[in-house]
């Protein structure tokens, strides 16, 4: 599995690079995006009834109209398709878009059909939600049901990220560092456990807040699943920084014997 997913560029030239390419594509270029100036971002009443925390700056609120744009870019990785934006009527807050991932079954063991990401200003709090939902044929691998979202610290410090845990059905959202000093760890619901089953949305939220000072040991990671506090961890040590991405790289340890989809619904991400 390759573990380093971003491209060999600085956030901030990712940023200049996807302006310039989308001003090329559409013919004129889109509102700058600044994600240290982030612009107003209307409060719904599906956001006031999350879980984010009080004082965190909107950074991206992607209702998926494209698989990229809004601040988001995209590449295939081990698919032989191209990841789509397709009409479903069950979306469950901004339909009828939503993004469909295409899994293929000439994948490559432990690598992701395809990623999209957005670039974060180094924050050290960050909370996403996003609607999910798996195909009704989906095959899990003896891993787990697959890899969800990412969150990505400087280069060589490591990753975290959302997890469909299980090898079958009904799975468990659970959560894996990936740096020192727990080397790979998966954190499992310890409040409740929210079954995830297929063919169903479910919204997810992700809230990660680093250490007070470096080896505090006061870290904190809490997720719930469709409301429902799965998780709430007070203790977590974070490596020396912050957080530089937030992406969704869906992986699965063993490709499928048939095309599968993951389903992505409005995406949403704040940070301080």
């Amino acid at each position: 599995m390759t573990l380093q997913r971003r491209p060999p560029s600085t956030p901030r030239s990712l940023i200049l690079v996807f302006v310039a390419a989308l001003a090329c594509n559409q013919g004129a270029a889109p509102p700058e995006y600044n994600p240290l100036q982030p612009t107003a971002i209307s409060r719904t009443p599906a956001m006031a009834s999350s879980h984010e925390s009080p004082g965190l700056v909107p950074i991206n609120d992607q209702p998926w109209d494209g698989v990229m744009g809004n601040g988001w870019r995209y590449l295939r990785r081990a698919s032989s398709k191209d990841a789509q934006v397709i009409a479903d009527a069950t979306a469950p807050f901004s339909p009828p878009n939503v993004l469909r991932i295409v899994f293929t079954p000439d994948m490559r063991r432990d690598h992701e059909p395809s990623v999209h990401w957005m670039s974060l200003p180094n924050v050290r709090e960050a909370y996403s939600a996003w609607w999910i939902k798996l195909s009704a044929n989906w095959k899990a691998s003896p891993a787990g049901g697959g890899k969800i979202a990412f969150l990505w610290a400087p280069s060589g410090q490591g990753q975290v990220y959302s997890n469909i845990g299980g090898a079958g059905a009904p799975h468990r959202i659970n959560i894996n560092t990936e740096w020192a000093p727990y080397g790979q760890k998966f954190w499992e619901p310890n409040v409740t456990m929210t079954p995830v089953d297929y063919d169903r949305w479910y919204r997810i939220e992700w809230y990660t807040k680093w250490e007070s000072a470096r080896g505090a040991g006061d870290g904190v990671m809490r997720w719930w699943v469709d409301g429902a506090l799965n998780g709430d961890y007070r203790d977590v040590r974070f490596p020396g920084c912050c957080f530089l991405q937030f992406e969704f790289a869906p992986t699965l340890q063993v490709p499928p014997s048939a095309e599968q989809h993951m389903y992505i619904d409005h995406t949403y991400v704040s940070a301080r």
